[in-house]
């Protein structure tokens, strides 16, 4: 099946839904589908990561830690907001935080508290260090003090309930 071209057309969720549930059907077309999410076409892999990131809450097992690393070096080199956020929301849905470089934990920093990302950056990169707090404790009390010190008024709505929900988690599960 030619994905690429596909993904070239204009689309709906329907359309991404229906894609999803063909590469889910058929594991064989994963990867080669994977693969548009690295396209030097924005569209192609905007919509590839879009539809990989529904591909990763049916089949996160299918993700090893090389497309963990991929999604790592995407995220930090890709200038299209519509990628960074599809490689956030696939490294969120896998879990694999003990695979991130210490330059992708500082970049996670840059991205939660950076009013200059959409929302959905910035909530995926506080849940990463979220996920990553569960695994390296230590790094609980900097994430709270960079939740907690932040203005306020410089946020959206969406994005103060996922800081106050990652306090609570912090405190509950990690801090104690």
């Amino acid at each position: 099946m030619d994905y690429r071209n596909q993904l070239l057309n204009p689309i709906s969720k329907g359309f991404v839904d229906d894609i999803v549930k063909n590469v889910l059907d058929n594991e064989d077309h994963f990867l080669p589908f994977f693969q548009l999410m690295f396209d030097v076409e924005e569209r192609v892999a905007w919509r590839a990561g879009w539809a990989c990131s529904k591909i990763s809450t049916k089949q996160p097992l299918w993700f090893l830690p090389s497309h963990v690393q991929q999604l790592v070096q995407l995220a930090q080199s890709t200038k299209y907001q519509g990628v960074l956020r599809g490689c956030l929301s696939i490294l969120y849905d896998i879990n694999q935080p003990n695979l991130y470089s210490g330059e992708f934990v500082n970049d996670c920093f840059e991205w939660m508290i950076s009013p200059k990302y959409p929302i959905a950056v910035q909530a995926y990169a506080m849940k990463l260090l979220y996920q990553l707090c569960l695994i390296e404790p230590d790094l609980a009390i900097e994430l709270k003090a960079y939740l907690e010190n932040i203005d306020s008024n410089n946020y959206s709505v969406g994005y103060l309930s996922t800081r106050n929900n990652v306090i609570k988690l912090l405190n509950k599960k990690v801090l104690g």
